[in-house]
């Protein structure tokens, strides 16, 4: 980010020309702004057009985008051309959903340069979400206009929008799909106090969002003020200053004074209408800390101050650092791609980066003061191996640093799958709990492990590279018996392994063995002989029937009840 405010130099300087310059013919004066569109066939991807606006019709001649994501590109065009048929276009793939940032910074022949941000949703496929903006009456302090904010990934529209005022008031409102207005409604509370607004919205197709805010309603104006400071990059004595105004019922500053620290200040007046920053250029005679400040008045009256230490034009410093990116599924794992990670005090760039791969095969890259991309560089290794890696940075202004670290370069990917059974917590022989036992030769993690229970539910468990846990799985069985369970483990980076394994569940088959015993007795008779049955049953199941054979020919079975004890 801190690259792309070095573009914003020119609408800063034109600002202060059009302080000094009032006559007419009218200076440059421009203005940058987008729109966003989605692509149907790729949900991570949008369609970014550039809106530009000059006084005196000149036309773009670079069009720089920050895609809020670290990939960000500037784009030439011909000023004596017409815009391109499709507009000042440009498609961004995202690796991931999320909400970014993004800016446009519009270059415009004759030197004017504007540029807008706003952040931009990056969601999942038939995803929604909820949220509205609240104004005040004008004429009733307590009264309320809220518009809701929808938003669907597929465009489509509200169909009930309901909202809960947070006083016991509350309404839904329903829609046609052809309905093009605002989503508004107007609610006045009998008391002032701090209400949490609740919409939530239910959009055609059944996608339902809701989103909350503590409103305050009938209480005084409350201010607070702040700045950023930007330094230049073509003069180490100079700053960039945009104040940071917030207002309790969104009323905009009407009078912005900045007290620079060296003895030389200004005062901005703005109209309520004005939308771009309140901003500020100031070059400072030598180098120094110096105490700024910021003083806003607001629209009715609200003023606040803010005042930071700021240090200008420090003696250059720099560092140097690197990171391995990740390797693309199906890549040659000793193909590795490196990216440099500069840092400069005074936000210079590298004018030479040097790597040292480790392997004896080195190499060094040079880059122009205008380039912006990534410092990145490819190299593949005959082996894999640990190998020491070093990059050193050469910065414009002659600051040089340097960094080394071991990089573990792998061997292919290779994987295999088990699972053990864990005890159930609640008894239960019919509840089972399983454990995947994964195993990566370059200690890649599961990235979805399905399980194969043997009874014909099956399931399959996705999980993220962040995820410490145990990769565990319960599942309760209809009935007893032997199944052929098994587990399949993808892990990240394409590698997959599958174990099965028989397990019985609940009552175990049943087994017996039979003994017997000669016992003492009182008898006299020597003839006379007792003997002893030995059942043993793994599931303690009782004898029905004990048949003797005595050698003798004189054979008996005796029948047992099973309540019988003796």
């Amino acid at each position: 980010m801190r690259k792309f405010y070095g573009l914003l130099t020119g609408l800063f300087l034109g600002l202060v020309g059009l302080q000094v310059n009032a006559g007419t013919p009218p200076p440059d004066s421009c203005h940058a702004s987008f729109t966003v569109g989605s692509v149907a066939s790729n949900p991570l991807a949008r369609i970014f057009t550039a809106i530009p606006w000059h006084n005196n019709q000149r036309r773009p001649e670079q069009i720089c985008w920050h895609f809020g994501d670290g990939h960000d590109t500037c784009i030439n065009y011909n000023p004596n051309e017409p815009p391109p048929p499709n507009g000042y276009t440009v498609i961004h793939q995202y690796g991931q959903p999320g909400n970014y940032y993004v800016c446009v910074a519009i270059h415009y022949q004759g030197g004017c340069l504007a540029y807008h941000c706003d952040s931009v949703p990056v969601l999942n496929p038939v995803s929604c979400t909820a949220n509205f903006q609240t104004l005040t009456s004008t004429s009733n302090p307590l009264a309320k206009y809220f518009i809701a904010q929808p938003w669907h990934s597929q465009n489509k529209k509200p169909i009930r929008v309901c909202w809960i005022f947070g006083d016991g008031h509350d309404t839904c409102i329903n829609y046609a799909t052809s309905y093009t207005g605002t989503y508004a409604a107007y609610h006045v509370y009998s008391q002032a106090g701090n209400y949490n607004v609740c919409v939530n919205i239910r959009y055609d197709g059944g996608c339902e969002a809701q989103n909350c805010h503590n409103v305050l309603v009938g209480q005084p104006d409350s201010c607070t003020a702040n700045f950023e400071t930007i330094a230049s990059t073509s003069n180490p004595l100079a700053k960039y200053f945009i104040a940071q105004p917030w207002h309790s019922n969104n009323k905009k500053p009407i009078r912005v004074c900045w007290i620079f620290g060296d003895g030389h200040d200004t005062c901005i007046n703005y109209s309520t209408t004005y939308t771009g920053p309140y901003a500020v250029f100031h070059l400072y005679g030598q180098p120094g800390t110096y105490n700024v400040c910021v003083h806003i008045r607001y629209d009715g009256g609200c003023e606040a101050q803010n005042c930071h230490n700021i240090l200008v034009s420090p003696p250059d410093s720099c560092q140097a650092d690197l990171e391995k990116l990740p390797i693309a599924p199906g890549a040659n794992p000793l193909s590795v791609v490196y990216r440099a990670l500069p840092w400069h005090n005074n936000n210079k760039k590298p004018q030479r980066i040097c790597w040292n791969f480790g392997d004896g095969h080195d190499t060094c890259v040079y880059y122009l003061n205008v380039y912006n991309g990534q410092y990145t560089v490819a190299h593949t290794y005959s082996q894999p191996g640990l190998y020491n890696v070093c990059v050193n940075i050469l910065y414009f202004g002659g600051c040089e640093a340097h960094k080394c670290r071991n990089i573990q370069v792998s061997t292919p990917d290779s994987c295999s799958a088990d699972f053990e059974r864990i005890p159930t917590p609640n008894g239960n022989p019919l509840n089972v709990y399983l454990r995947a036992l994964p195993w990566h030769n370059n200690n890649k993690k599961p990235q979805r492990v399905c399980w194969n229970f043997g009874d014909g539910h099956d399931t399959c468990i996705n999980y993220t590279t962040a995820y410490t846990g145990q990769y565990v799985v319960a599942h309760h069985y209809q009935q007893p018996g032997t199944y052929n369970i098994c587990v399949n483990i993808l892990y990240f980076g394409g590698c997959e392994a599958h174990k099965c394994r028989a397990v019985q569940i609940g009552t175990p088959p049943d087994s017996c063995s039979a003994d017997f015993e000669r016992i003492a007795s009182n008898t006299t008779n020597p003839l006379r002989v007792y003997f002893r049955a030995l059942p043993w049953h793994n599931n303690n199941k009782k004898p029905q029937t004990i048949c003797w054979h005595f050698g003798d020919g004189h054979d008996t079975c005796i029948n047992y009840t099973t309540t019988y004890t003796g």
